[in-house]
């Protein structure tokens, strides 16, 4: 800064509150003086909270010259609250200049894709320490829960991020593929929105972010966790945080636990019980060759003989690579599940068709298949391994909240059926074949 009129300058950028956040910050950096920041100072700080590298990279942009031949021995504070205006207010082309400023120079109007995959994978790992670290968030339960965060499930997840870029990434690419890709790449500019959010109001002494309020969550809520002490789950953290995107924003917000073959048994009808009526819905399935897959039911689960769904389903890989495989709109087969029938299918699926199923989970349970093309999902590729794969390890999850039904709020006079309100009971009959007096009709004398 260093005169009035640089003063002023900064002064319209932000609020009173974030200029004072920002000169907390910056003092936090310097060591207690204005305009006396060096480049090693601000990464030895930063990378007290956020990933080394990215601390590195990040300086590397504040303090390139702007122009040839100038030497930036230490940067203004107007200079310094660049990269969380450029977050919270910036656009994307001055968001593309940050990113293209924090990585080396390839030539003119390039940059190295390796590069920019160190760059997000050092994005996600920043976010995940910082929310380790932050109050009140949600990402303890998670942890508590045993969703981890290793390097293989960052590095990809920043790979699965890259996807945008196209299907063959160059070693060096044009600077115009990067913007697109930052485009249509919104999960990446949230959590990296938050990272810098969050890093300078902590070195600000701020203890809330200044501006975002209210927003979509990165992370969701978790509800019902299961209360077993040898529950392992199948994810880890980067796969939450990459489906969650994925989904419906008025389901982003959480996460309720439904069913796991590990503590519930692998058991179809167990499962049924648990899923029924719950609303949308994930699946997460491990095979015998340990790839882990599924797919988002955006419809709530019945026994019917038709398709059901719509076209926010979804089917995914998520191990060995991170992939998402949006509608086509080619047809609606978006979801199916069927019982005790002798002419159709018996058992649960999504995409494709009958016997060619995009995922396919048989009423016996241990058995699942995903064949090789499948029309209801753009971009598809078989998920499992094998065709016609075993099943090791399954999980379901709700989305949302509980969806009420139709007479399900108190004092609507209307007796029930105990199978109403017992799911698994009602899915043994459903499977034996047993006519559900429940559905529509009730037993004689009930409404008496």
């Amino acid at each position: 800064m260093g005169n009035a009129s640089g003063k002023r300058e900064t002064d319209n950028l932000y609020t009173n509150e974030e200029l004072r956040m920002l000169e907390s910050a910056y003092k936090n950096a310097s060591g207690g003086a204005l305009e006396k920041l060096t480049q090693d100072r601000l990464v030895e700080t930063w990378s007290q909270t956020i990933e080394r590298s990215l601390a590195e990279s990040t300086a590397q942009y504040l303090f390139t010259p702007t122009k040839p031949g100038q030497q930036s021995i230490n940067i203004p504070l107007r200079k310094f609250g660049e990269p969380y205006y450029i977050m919270e207010r910036g656009t994307i082309e001055q968001k593309l200049q940050m990113l293209l400023g924090s990585m080396e120079k390839t030539g003119n109007d390039t940059f190295n894709s390796k590069q920019l995959e160190q760059y997000i994978y050092s994005v996600i790992k920043s976010y995940v320490h910082l929310e380790s670290t932050a109050k009140n968030s949600s990402i303890k339960e998670w942890q508590d829960m045993g969703f981890n965060t290793t390097e293989r499930s960052t590095a990809t997840f920043a790979k699965g991020l890259m996807r945008n870029l196209g299907k063959e990434l160059e070693h060096t690419m044009p600077s115009d593929a990067l913007e697109r890709w930052l485009h249509v790449t919104p999960q990446f500019l949230q959590i990296w929105r938050e990272v810098f959010s969050q890093l300078y109001c902590r070195h600000g002494g701020s203890k809330r972010n200044l501006i975002k309020e209210m927003e979509i969550p990165i992370l969701p809520e978790m509800c019902d966790a299961p209360q077993n002490s040898h529950y392992r789950p199948i994810i880890e953290l980067p796969h939450v945080l990459y489906i969650n995107a994925q989904l419906p924003r008025e389901h982003r917000h959480k996460w309720r636990f439904l069913f796991s073959s590990k503590i519930n048994g692998e058991s179809f009808s167990t499962m049924l019980g648990k899923v029924l009526d719950k609303g949308p819905t994930l699946f997460f399935i491990e095979d015998e060759d340990q790839y882990i897959f599924g797919g988002y039911a955006s419809e709530t689960w019945s026994v019917k003989p038709q398709f059901g769904g719509d076209d926010s389903s979804l089917l995914y890989t998520l191990s060995p690579a991170m992939r998402c495989f949006s509608a086509t709109t080619y047809n609606d087969h978006y979801q199916y599940l069927n019982l005790n029938q002798q002419t159709m299918p018996n058992g649960l699926g999504m995409g494709g068709q009958f016997d060619f199923w995009g995922l396919w989970i048989d009423c016996s349970f241990g058995d699942g298949q995903s064949v090789e093309s499948c029309t209801t999902y753009r971009d598809y590729v078989q998920l499992s391994k094998r065709k016609q794969f075993k099943i090791r390890n399954m999980e379901v999850w709700a989305v949302g909240d509980l969806p009420v039904k139709e007479g399900d709020e108190e004092g609507d006079g209307q007796k029930r059926s105990v199978l109403d309100s017992n799911l698994e009971d009602r899915a043994m009959l459903e499977i034996a074949g047993k006519k559900m007096h429940s559905d529509g009709l009730r037993e004689p004398g009930m409404d008496d």
